[in-house]
């Protein structure tokens, strides 16, 4: 088996995550779904022709408009603002499962399948188009993101003279790359998941870890931050519900969106 942990590791790893109360990772995983839900409604086509977008008119301070705006746009900014709390917990999820993974390997391939199954639903939903290149889903970001964490890991762990090097070259090309290929967060989202890694081990570091993190949507979207107080709550369990609901949802729910928007 592809593992990157010891089993001593791993035990050290959910006991640092344990508590009888909270949020198991399933239910963590079905808040993301909903909130990224509402934020791809209002970032994408479905309901366009109702007006519901956000008006992207901001304070000085670059504090969204809530007011003196239709209300479907009020409703659609709403919406954004909540569904920013769902990637940092995609990204916490993701740093977690690579860990614990019996075979990282699949999981990377199962997060490159689906990438490319949701491509042309994610193009359909967000853009109204077949093939939108500007811009690719997220699962390729999460597939970037667990191949890094991998790569360092094992360069970390090696017995080679300057390693520190290698893996910081490693990391500063993998965010290079996600900008190249136009990823979902692009480079952001490569540092955000290895600054996540980076205090895996600890919830309070994680906290923190976090705070910088997400730094880059702060200015325009705090309520990223909400997603920390979430993601405090897990409690070290997966929790009810098969793993292959969440890889299976979000090309649904991006195929879902498109067709309202015909139906609209």
């Amino acid at each position: 088996m592809n593992r990157l942990l010891s089993p001593e590791a791993k035990e050290s790893l959910l006991a640092a995550w344990h508590r009888e109360k909270g949020l198991s990772g399933n239910a963590l995983k079905m808040i993301a779904c909903v909130l990224m839900f509402f934020d791809h409604m209002s970032q994408g086509v479905a309901l366009n022709s109702l007006g519901f977008m956000p008006t992207g008119v901001t304070t000085s301070w670059g504090i969204p408009v809530l007011w003196g705006i239709p209300t479907a746009s009020l409703l659609a900014t709403i919406a954004t603002l909540a569904g920013r709390i769902a990637f940092p917990i995609f990204c916490f999820f993701l740093v977690q499962g690579v860990l614990l993974s019996r075979d990282y390997k699949k999981q990377i391939q199962r997060l490159l399948l689906f990438a490319l199954i949701a491509e042309v639903p994610f193009d359909l939903g967000l853009f109204g188009q077949i093939f939108y290149w500007d811009h690719q889903n997220v699962l390729f970001e999460l597939a970037m993101g667990a191949a890094t964490i991998v790569g360092m890991k094992k360069i970390l762990d090696g017995d080679k003279k300057g390693k520190q090097a290698y893996a910081v070259l490693l990391f500063i090309a993998t965010a290079i790359l996600a900008e190249v290929l136009k990823f979902d967060y692009g480079s952001v989202g490569i540092i955000a998941m290895v600054l996540l890694y980076l205090a895996c081990n600890d919830r309070r570091r994680t906290m923190f870890m976090g705070l910088i993190a997400f730094f880059f949507e702060a200015p325009l979207y705090g309520t990223v931050y909400l997603s920390l107080p979430l993601i405090y709550q897990y409690n070290g369990k997966r929790g009810r519900g098969g793993r292959w609901f969440f890889y299976i949802f979000y090309p649904a729910h991006l195929l879902a969106l498109y067709f309202i928007s015909l139906i609209i």
